[in-house]
């Protein structure tokens, strides 16, 4: 055992040297009050009256926070007291007690106590009178988080993983290019990509958590611990991030659960955590939560209950979850404070579709379903109409039929359609920018496919296409044209359908696409095939609104392929309005501007073929100098250039190239 140190008191020789370990210790003196409170705004009164103001603060503070040490009362040089107190506690933790229960007690009707720690009382009375101007560090420019819609083609982005690589690259097919890269990295992500709704943020998924990035050099914006997270959501205005970790699906713990966690994006905090099985449902589609359009509340289901927590403070809504017996689905208009849900039919009750205003909880409308066998809400995506597709039976159970009831959600008390669909329903989809909605019906692999629209008091159809290869629908973001889409059993099989016109532009094949993708402007089209499905010929093609086939792109390992969405116009309505109005005027200004770019982009191809010519024209002179310049050496070895020139063919090809003349369409609404 090491001997003690030994310390030296008393004088020391200003000579000697001391070792530090035989100095004593400096005595750190805690000069903080922590134990203090100062309780101001109490009555003035004479000194005569003090000691029963003692009594009856004392009787306050003891009542509500516990015993006090010490109770001072400051008077002035007439003895009257000065309108506040100093009180002592025998703890740090009594301290913060006095100040979060008796802060704001009402004495009296003229008195309302205001209770602060000493040391903050005395940051306040220490501020000098004379401001003094703080040293502010140097502005750093933050990254402009939408530089990509500064760009003057006015052109997308979209995001692929291949292999091991990430790319961000731009959509500048019209110009004749290939995509052309923004930036690639290698190992960016270890499962799939995610934009955020208004294309802020790219998100990758790793085994510690979720990495979000963006701007013009793409940093790391934040980061989400959450240990083998598997899935993620945006909230729609980019606030709010939830993640979700299956492996706390069995080991969580209830108070302080880690399977699906909502986060704050800004400062990376971390709001609440939940549980991932609610009511034994285990088995539930993600995501598990749903954002209302403003993210302001954001809502879970369970069994007979929807809960609705408030943003940011993630409390539940009037501290009450909503019940509803039976429960089966719920969803939120894509634009209002409003929630449908359904409750199938159960001891001789019909079956309900209800909607309900948030918070206040009013029953806005109610329809009554009977024969129900399911039931499927579509939210019209600028909120202006409901659909719900109901699915049947007749009375003797032996056969089924499909009906929709048709909400029209902007008129006055919400009137209902009825429109009853004998067929197989295969597919129903709602034009985003419109009022049209289209079907798929009937018997694979050959179904019809319907179009419908809402203008005017009733509902009404506007075609049947008959036998197409399609099971899927997917509209332009901005309306008019859709991709009838044959997934799946039917090979990827493409018809591109002008909804206004009613007629088709085309028709293509995609072998085994696994996924449709349109740009946020509705100009071009990806079919996708990943790698997560199948392992050969995997890829993407691109494609114009029209369906014809822009680019063709094959890998060995390609897994995804995501358009980066657009924010919201900032043009006021009247402002849009105008240039839709004179779309063809805008038309012709950048039909020119194109041409020009093409012309330019045609003259630097021209000049490039021109230079190699050149470069191998002059190649060629100097070979031949060289082989004229050895003539006589191949004399001297016997090599006889009349005799071996039959030896050699001399074939000169010429290449015509025909410039491919595009149509132009101009796309309305």
């Amino acid at each position: 055992m090491p001997e003690p140190s030994r310390r030296r008191y008393g004088p020391v020789d200003p000579d000697h040297e001391v070792e530090d370990d035989q100095l004593e210790p400096p005595v750190n003196l805690n000069k903080s009050f922590t134990n203090i409170v100062v309780v101001d705004n109490i009555p003035v009164i004479p000194h005569d009256k003090i000691e029963k103001l003692k009594v009856v603060i004392g009787k306050v503070f003891t009542s509500l926070v516990g015993p006090t040490q010490q109770l001072y009362l400051p008077t002035d040089e007439k003895n009257f007291t000065k309108g506040f107190a100093f009180i002592e506690f025998a703890t740090e933790d009594l301290a913060q007690t006095a100040i979060e229960k008796v802060d704001a007690f009402k004495l009296d009707k003229q008195h309302t106590l205001k209770v602060t720690s000493y040391d903050e009382f005395q940051k306040v009375i220490k501020v000098v009178e004379t401001y003094k101007e703080p040293d502010l560090p140097l502005y750093e420019p933050k990254e402009n988080l939408r530089s990509w819609l500064l760009d003057e083609r006015a052109i997308d982005q979209f995001a692929v993983r291949d292999g091991d690589f990430t790319e961000v690259l731009w959509n500048d097919v019209k110009a004749g290019e290939s995509p052309e890269t923004v930036i690639k990295r290698e190992n960016w992500t270890e499962a799939y990509l995610t934009w955020s709704p208004l294309g802020t943020y790219l998100a990758t998924i790793h085994s510690e958590g979720v990495a979000i990035w963006g701007g013009s050099n793409w940093v790391k914006l934040g980061k989400f611990p959450h240990p083998g997270v598997k899935l993620l959501e945006f909230s729609p205005c980019e606030k709010y991030l939830v993640t979700a970790s299956p492996q706390y699906q069995d080991i969580d713990n209830p108070k302080n659960p880690q399977c699906i966690i909502v986060w704050d994006i800004r400062s990376g905090a971390k709001l609440r955590g939940f549980l991932g099985q609610v009511g034994g449902n285990t088995a539930a589609a993600w995501p598990l939560f749903k954002w209302s359009f403003d993210d302001k509340y954001i809502a879970r289901m369970s069994e007979d209950t929807i809960s609705i927590y408030e943003t940011p403070s993630m409390d539940l809504l009037e501290k009450k979850s909503l019940k509803v017996t039976g429960l089966k689905d719920f969803a939120w208009s894509p634009t209002d404070h409003t929630i449908s849900y359904f409750v199938p039919e159960a001891n001789n009750k019909p079956a309900t579709v209800v909607l309900l205003e948030i918070p206040s909880r009013k029953e806005k409308r109610q329809k009554n379903l009977f024969n129900v066998t399911d039931c499927k809400m579509h939210w019209h995506p600028q909120g202006d109409y409901l659909c719900v597709k109901v699915d049947r039976h007749t009375k003797t159970k032996k056969t089924t039929y499909t009906d929709f009831e048709l909400f029209r959600i902007r008129e006055k008390d919400i009137p209902i359609e009825h429109l009853e669909q004998k067929d197989n329903i295969v597919a129903f989809a709602w034009e985003p920018r419109g009022s049209k909605f289209a079907i798929i019906h009937g018997e694979t692999p050959k179904p019809n496919v319907s179009f419908y629209t809402m203008e005017g008091k009733e509902y009404k159809h506007l075609k049947t296409l008959e036998k197409k290869s399609a099971n899927q629908l997917y509209w332009s973001p901005q309306g008019q044209f859709v991709v009838l889409a044959g997934m799946q059993s039917l090979n990827g099989t493409f018809e591109f359908w002008n909804a206004n016109d009613m007629e088709s532009m085309g028709v293509e094949e995609h072998y085994n696409a696994t996924s449709i993708e349109w740009d946020p402007t509705g100009r071009y089209v990806a079919t996708v095939v990943s790698f997560w499905r199948y392992q050969v010929e995997t890829g993407y093609n691109l494609y114009s609104f029209q369906g014809k086939v822009l680019k063709h792109v094959l890998k060995d390992k390609f897994f995804q392929l995501i358009w980066r969405p657009r924010p919201p116009s900032l043009l006021r309505p009247e402002r849009l309005q105008y240039i839709k109005k004179n779309i063809r005027e805008y038309a012709k200004e950048l039909t020119n501007e194109d041409k020009i770019k093409e012309d330019v982009i045609r003259a630097a191809k021209r000049a490039k073929r021109q230079a190699m010519r050149q470069e191998f024209e002059a190649l060629m002179k100097q070979r031949e100098k060289e082989y004229e310049a050895l003539a006589a050496a191949r004399k001297d070895i016997g090599y006889n250039e009349e005799e071996n020139e039959q030896d050699f063919e001399y074939r000169e090809q010429w290449v015509e190239q025909i410039e491919e003349a595009r149509e132009i369409v101009i796309q309305e609404d």
